[in-house]
């Protein structure tokens, strides 16, 4: 038997029994016969499609604007991943010059000063805070305790959201709405790095923190040689 009749014959099974039939048997039928228009094309150019600006149109037409819109909106998320990539590589071209510029750094004062031009002014991040253990700029001892105890149960970085003490503690009355903060020195015992954000979905837990570790390797480098430990 030919596809044709093949075709025929499922056609008139559902067709005799016409007066129950239903949308959602039409449905199923065409989802389970999909080259049923290539033994009727001829229904191709008599179907009319509603359409909410042109009235009615033929299914051919509207297939192909669907396809126009599919094409506009993978042409969307490309422009955006390509947006997106370029974004990161400036992003990690300023990272990587700044891991070099601390290396020419020739006090602890250059340091910070060099973490604040390129972090805040070239990044446009909200705030930094560099607290260096054992210096007159240290944290408290006890809020200290407090805040290592709390944010870094799990490793040397930490990502996301403080509370409105740890803010004041490290950033005084700037509003952060998300952090990322790292400890100085192989174990963490130099000091902290904090870098403030006011948006709160910039830094968070689930990001990438390649930039950020290359950044503590290199603090944990060079602040041993401009202070004494």
């Amino acid at each position: 038997m030919s596809d044709m009749s093949r075709q025929e014959k499922r056609a008139d099974a559902l067709l005799s029994d016409n007066e129950n039939l239903t949308s959602e048997q039409v449905r199923d039928y065409l989802l389970a016969n999909p080259d049923f228009f290539l033994f009727y094309p001829t229904v191709l150019d008599t179907l009319r499609i509603p359409h909410q600006q042109k009235g009615a149109v033929s299914l051919v037409e509207r297939q192909s604007e669907q396809l126009r819109l599919k094409v506009r909106q993978l042409q969307h998320q490309i422009n955006e991943l390509m947006s997106v990539a370029k974004q990161n590589e400036r992003i990690y071209r300023i990272y990587a010059d700044l891991n070099l510029r601390l290396f020419s750094c020739k006090s602890l004062f250059e340091v910070r000063s060099t973490l604040e031009q390129v972090l805040l002014h070239q990044l446009e991040l909200h705030a930094l805070s560099l607290k260096l253990f054992g210096f007159d700029d240290d944290l408290p001892e006890t809020s200290k305790r407090l805040l290592l105890d709390k944010r870094f149960n799990h490793g040397i970085y930490y990502l996301g959201r403080l509370s409105q003490q740890e803010q004041a503690l490290l950033f005084g009355e700037k509003r952060i709405e998300s952090v990322a903060m790292m400890l100085i020195g192989e174990r963490g015992e130099m000091g902290l790095l904090a870098i403030g954000s006011d948006e709160g979905h910039h830094f968070h837990p689930g990001m990438d923190t390649l930039l950020i570790t290359q950044l503590q390797k290199f603090l944990t480098l060079v602040v041993p040689q401009l202070a004494e430990y």
